[in-house]
């Protein structure tokens, strides 16, 4: 059995690990700053890594603890090294780098993104390659070819804003706490898909590539008037409508995208990571999608769809496997090529 510490803090979520074989999850914490954000609307780059430095050093005890395994029995440690905020990433980082150094074990340093996609390693027994996956989150909406865990090449996405990026802005123009991905989707549950017409840029075009900068700004004319500045006037069933017009086309973007690519590379099998893959309207849309088109669907459980320490962990297994190792004086790059697993060293 091959144990595999993951360490997360690319933006705001402090997690931890302990992942068997790449598969199995034996331990993990999580300790969000949501809450803390919520009155900025949005995360602070600097507060972000203040509540790494506090959080890191007693969630790594409580893994070890709830494994009721000592430190030496940790085969490697594999840490998110990029992309993100270079401050978070660098806690998680130098945590890692301690941490290997004083065990003497192997580091790994993990592509987050990529992570996300590594993470229906730990909800499947088996998983089929090559795969086209979409990793979808606040500050990600591409497409990828993946032959392996890891090995990925890039085909396309959004041109400007993310779709988890997009599902905030909507949250805010209806006034729904942040993070407002949850919110719509709780409220789209209870609306009409058909009460608002929206675009859905792009839907139509050959080319693997999205877009909401258009459809959030289409939204915020239609719920707050032709320049987007009238007071929100919608009771609760407008709200409600509002944002399940809303999710309908987000999903419809990127599961219409998702299909051409498998389409076009003539591959069967299809996996979504990232916090949008939480998302229930998409699930469902992708369950559905994947029946009709006799394709084989992989989703992260919920719990690893947003950032957490288990994906690194998993991902990090299998670059161990294939001898990635990291030298103990790699720096973290804040964004970085996916396809590209090289680390800058000192």
């Amino acid at each position: 059995m091959v144990l595999v510490l993951g360490i997360e803090s690319s933006c705001d979520e402090t997690a931890v690990a302990l992942v068997a074989n790449g598969q199995h999850c034996i331990a993990e914490r999580i300790a969000s700053q949501a809450d803390d954000f919520a009155a900025w609307g949005g995360v602070v780059p600097e507060l972000a890594a203040r509540g790494h430095v506090a959080a890191l050093p007693s969630l790594i005890e409580d893994v070890l603890a709830e494994a009721a395994l000592p430190r030496e029995a940790i085969d490697a440690i594999a840490v998110s090294a990029y992309p993100g905020l270079i401050g978070s990433l660098l806690c998680g980082v130098t945590a890692a780098k301690a941490l290997a150094g004083a065990l003497g074990k192997p580091l790994l340093a993990v592509n987050h993104i990529q992570a996300h996609l590594a993470a229906i390693h730990l909800s499947q027994q088996s998983i089929t390659y090559p795969l086209i996956g979409l990793v979808a989150s606040g500050g990600h909406s591409h497409y990828y070819l993946c032959q392996a865990p890891g090995q990925m090449e890039l085909l396309g996405g959004t041109i400007d804003d993310a779709a988890g990026e997009a599902f905030d802005k909507a949250a805010a123009c209806l006034e729904l706490p942040y993070p407002g991905g949850p919110n719509v989707d709780k409220r789209a549950a209870n609306g009409d898909a058909s009460a608002i017409k929206l675009p859905r840029p792009f839907i139509k075009e050959k080319d693997i590539k999205l877009s909401f900068a258009g459809l959030k700004t289409a939204f915020l004319y239609a719920v707050r008037g032709p320049q987007g500045k009238q007071e929100l006037n919608l009771d609760e069933h407008g709200i409600n409508d509002a944002c399940a017009s809303f999710q309908t086309a987000v999903v419809d973007c990127l599961v219409a995208k998702l299909l051409k690519a498998a389409q076009e590379n003539d591959v069967k099998n299809i996996a979504v990571g990232g916090g949008v893959a939480c998302n229930s309207g998409l699930r469902q849309r992708l369950q559905v999608e994947a029946e009709n088109n006799n394709l084989n669907l992989y989703l992260p459980e919920p719990i690893h769809c947003g950032d957490n320490g288990a994906m690194i962990a998993t991902l990090g297994y299998y670059q161990l496997q294939r001898g990635e190792t990291a030298s103990l004086s790699f720096e973290p790059l804040p964004s970085g090529r996916i396809a590209d697993n090289s680390i800058r060293k000192r």
